[in-house]
């Protein structure tokens, strides 16, 4: 399931990623440090599974990650 367009983010301990896909997202938050885990994280965790399911629109996934991405410093614009 593709999110469209991509978010491109970068930060410490990680090189610059396109992230296109609710897949990609997914494993990406997966990766994420558990003490560093904000609500915004929750928030995108649980819209990218509703949009795995169905129970969500992918566009909606998409602006909880890229919220959480801004929110973490991490967003390229």
């Amino acid at each position: 399931m593709n999110i469209a367009p991509s978010i491109l983010i970068n930060g410490p301990g990680f090189s610059l990623r396109e992230v296109k896909s609710v897949s990609e997202a997914l494993e990406f938050l997966e990766e994420w440090p558990k003490n560093a885990r904000s609500p915004f994280w929750y928030l995108a965790r649980n819209a990218l599974d509703g949009a795995l399911t169905g129970s969500m629109p992918t566009d909606h996934a998409r602006d909880a990650f890229e919220a959480f991405c801004k929110e973490s410093g991490i967003l390229l614009v």
